[in-house]
């Protein structure tokens, strides 16, 4: 497989990966806003944490240099994958 065919692979596995992490996050809202009426305190806390997730994400994605260093720790196992959700 030539460079360019490698890029263009990765590009795309990318794109798909940004599109289903949308998804869920959009999921995510929806979720809270079917089961929470709309004044309930929760479902701002639940939004307000969604919408910083969703920034958090494209900050990271557009800081080319600190995700090129995150991504080496990530692989060497000098950052904790481990995110406890109740024994999900």
């Amino acid at each position: 497989m030539e460079n360019t065919d490698i890029i263009y692979e990765s590009t795309k596995k990318a794109m798909i990966n940004f599109e289903k992490i949308k998804e869920c996050i959009q999921g995510l809202y929806e979720v809270l806003k079917i089961t929470l009426p709309s004044e309930d305190i929760y479902l701002k806390i639940g939004q307000d944490n969604i919408e910083h997730l969703y920034e958090n994400l494209l900050e990271l994605m557009v800081n080319e240099i600190g995700t090129v260093e995150f991504m080496k720790k990530l692989k060497s196992a000098e950052v904790d994958l481990d995110l406890p959700l109740d024994n999900l």
